[in-house]
This record gives C-alpha cells, structure tokens and sequence, in this order.
C-alpha cells in the first residue's frame, strides 16, 4: 500500500514539475519577444519625443502647439508602459533564505484586515498546524500575496462586499496557498490570459496590466505554479504552489523529467 502511495506521489510531484516547465518556457519565449519588441519601439519613441519638444518650442500657433502637446505626451505615456515591460522582465537579484509561509501570510493578513474594516469585507485565515518552510525571497512574496488579495479586493468592491479566505496547506511535498472570494467570480474566456502581460479588464488607464503576470514571473522564479479557477458556489479561488524547502532532492529534477515521462503516459 504504501508502494503505491508513493508512486501516486511522485507522479503527482512529476506533473507538477511538467507543468512548472512548460510555463516557464512559454513566458520565457514571451519574455524574449515583448523585450525585444520594446527595446525596438524605444528608439522611435525618443526621437518623437525630441522633436516635439523642439517643435513645441519654436512654434508660435496656439492651436499647433496644443497639437504637438497631445504628440508628445501620449508618446510619453507610450514610453513608460516600454520601461513597465522592460522592468517587469529585468531580472532583479534575488535575496532567497528559507521562510515559513504560515508566518509571511499572518503578517499580511493581520495587514489587510485592520485596511477591508471600512470596506465590508471580511478576511479569514485557514492555517495549516505544521511547519510550512520554503526557499523564497520575503519581499516577493509579499509583493505575490498582496497582488493576490488587493485582486480579491478589488473584486469584491464590484459588489459591495464580501468574503476572502486564505488557506495553507501541504500537499505531499508542496505547499499550497489559496486565496477564495465570493465576488462575481472570472468570465471563462478570460481564465486562460489573465497570467498574460498587459491583460486587464479594468477601464483605469493608469492601471498597467502587470499585477497578475507579475504574480505569475515571482512564482515562476521561485520553481512555483500558479492557477486560477471559478469556485462552484461563486467567486474565485487563486492557487499558489511552492516546492517544501526540504523537498528539492525528492522532487523529480528539470532535466530527468523527458527520462521518467512514461510515469504520466
């Protein structure tokens, strides 16, 4: 019995990994391509720019003046979403140490509570009782998790209100952390490009369209998985997976996933 508990185990532990490498792959190769693409569109951008600068400056008309205004600021405003895309991909470096993730999400929890007081909104805390330790980098994940409850926020304040609950747990040798609202919940359509950069259904144009991708890049530096569904009884529930800080050597690595392949046919 427990043979085959095992090897339930590490199947499951393989897919993960499988699926970890896929998406890092995918947003590696579109990584690549928007960054080159801004590096390109940076260039004309600055000379637009100088020039309507210097055009603005010897120009007398007030209506053609008021014209090369509009010119220069949207190639401004069109510039800074090209230093959003090239920061979101700059890879930054990484102070990683072992953290219990139990403790990182009490602090921002207690956090978000004393701020959703005034919002009608009520945070709940379901945490494992044992050790969740992982290798990550503190302010990441703090940035990760609070991108993910602000989401749940904001969906919330689309009607008035409501619940979010936030649940660790371990699963075989991951950690995994839920974060469940019962607001209106992720059109399907939109379920499989909400990870994507510059994807938003928000109307705020100052609103950038990086906050769930980021997410996705921070998981997926920290050898995470990330996925979001619509919950049965309505919502949204986002989950989080992390490798144990113990279980590296256990889990199947990157490069022996193509040899042990036949586990999953």
């Amino acid at each position: 019995m427990e043979q085959g508990l095992g090897r339930t185990t590490e199947i499951t532990d393989l897919r993960k990994v499988q699926e970890q490498l896929r998406h890092s792959q995918i947003f590696a190769t579109l990584g690549e391509m928007l960054t080159g693409i801004a590096n390109e569109v940076n260039n004309p951008l600055g000379s637009i720019l100088l020039y309507s600068e210097l055009l603005m400056a010897n120009e007398d008309s007030p209506q053609t003046k008021e014209d090369l205004k509009v010119i220069h600021e949207e190639a401004r405003r069109a510039a800074r979403t090209m230093t959003n895309l090239l920061n979101y991909y700059r890879q930054e470096k990484r102070e990683v140490c072992q953290l219990e993730i139990n403790r990182v999400l009490n602090d921002l929890f207690h956090e978000r509570c004393h701020t959703n007081r005034a919002c009608d909104i009520t945070m709940t805390f379901n945490m494992h009782s044992g050790s969740l330790p992982v290798e990550g980098d503190l302010s990441q994940l703090n940035q990760l998790f609070t991108n993910l409850i602000v989401n749940a926020e904001e969906a919330l304040a689309k009607t008035g209100g409501g619940n979010i609950t936030l649940t660790t747990r371990r699963e075989g040798e991951w950690v995994q952390v839920l974060f469940s609202d019962d607001g209106p919940g992720i059109p399907p359509e939109y379920l499989q490009r909400i990870f994507y950069p510059f994807f938003t259904t928000k109307q705020a144009v100052a609103d950038s369209g990086l906050g769930l991708s980021t997410c996705h890049n921070i998981v997926t530096t920290h050898q995470g998985l990330i996925r979001a569904e619509n919950n049965e009884t309505g919502g949204a529930t986002f989950t989080v997976e992390f490798p144990l800080a113990d279980a590296h050597e256990r889990i199947p690595a990157r490069e022996d996933i193509r040899k042990t392949s036949f586990l999953v046919a």
